[in-house]
């Protein structure tokens, strides 16, 4: 994958993989963002409460890949079966049922990169606008091995789904425990992009990333040795008070806000702009739609955190309107 190398191999692979995230295409899916977040909203209108996760955080995103990928109506339930299985294993903690996991990552992976090989086959006789087709398109002109594009397919899943689910969730969160920034920003809602950006900061989904050393260094005056296995705290990073004044508080307003919710450097997020649409685009549905949104008093938020490391979100978020 992608994140696994480095330059120049790695360069050349992001270039390619940029295609698919150009600002046209980007803007062609600003348009499936905002109608299935409708589409969402509408199914629960009536009741007066949702679960923000069943019921808006882990549909939205896969809904949306799954169109922005091309994928046929027929195959979308085993492709979000399958992503889901691929992107929970890279979250998980060790423990008796790794294997398990492990197990059904692998032959979700499997059977996702056949259907994918079949979408490229499909593609390259008739392309289109979609992911695959651009994707496709990109490999051919460079001549590098479509065999190849399934992994980059995986990739994309993992950091566009179970990231973005638990950005929403998060976001839902914060600003429901911070009812003085929730009124700011319905009073205001242009506020939305700096909220969004704050959100990523105080409540980031990715608050750990794995790297190894490549050379013995010293950071921090810790020394590390090479091949060692470094956890990076993103999470602790976007709350260093040497780099955010007064970082455990949550204002929507906070500027210059250069948090590490996206990584840095040259592994970047790949769709950092398209989850950034995602949340803004829910978000400001969201308000706008049930502006007497509230926590559910009578039910309990489940978070995620004891269960994984690399992720963080809840399993259940309760709410009424």
């Amino acid at each position: 994958m992608i994140v696994e190398k480095d330059p120049p191999e790695h360069t050349e692979l992001r270039k390619l993989a940029n295609q698919g995230f150009t600002t046209r295409a980007l803007e062609s899916w600003r348009s499936i963002i905002e109608n299935t977040t409708e589409q969402l909203l509408d199914n629960v209108q009536n009741y007066g409460g949702m679960n923000v996760v069943s019921d808006l955080s882990v549909p939205l995103p896969t809904v949306i890949l799954t169109k922005i990928f091309g994928v046929p109506e027929t195959d979308r339930a085993k492709f979000i079966e399958w992503a889901m299985d691929i992107t929970t294993f890279f979250g998980v903690l060790g423990g008796s049922n790794i294997e398990e996991f492990a197990r059904k990552a692998d032959l979700a992976a499997a059977q996702f990169s056949a259907l994918i090989r079949q979408l490229i086959e499909q593609r390259r006789r008739q392309p289109g606008t979609d992911m695959i087709s651009l994707l496709t398109v990109a490999y051919e002109e460079q001549g590098f091995n479509l065999e190849e594009l399934p992994s980059l397919c995986i990739q994309i899943l993992n950091a566009g789904l179970l990231t973005t689910t638990d950005l929403i969730s998060n976001g839902v969160n914060a600003l429901l425990t911070h009812p003085e920034q929730l009124q700011k920003l319905k009073k205001n809602p242009t506020l939305i992009n700096s909220a969004v950006e704050e959100i990523i900061r105080f409540d980031t989904s990715v608050p750990f990333f794995f790297r190894i050393a490549k050379q013995d260094l010293t950071i921090g005056g810790k020394d590390i040795t090479a091949g060692s296995v470094i956890a990076l705290g993103l999470g602790a990073a976007n709350h260093d008070p040497q780099k955010f004044d007064s970082p455990s508080v949550f204002d929507i307003t906070r500027s210059p806000n250069e948090h590490l919710g996206f990584g840095s450097g040259i592994h970047f997020c790949l769709g950092s702009v398209l989850a950034r649409m995602e949340l803004t685009i829910c978000l400001a549905t969201l308000l706008r739609r049930l502006p007497n949104l509230s926590f559910d008093p009578d039910k309990q938020a489940i978070s995620t955190k004891h269960t994984t490391l690399l992720l963080k979100g809840f399993d259940s978020l309760p709410v009424k309107f």
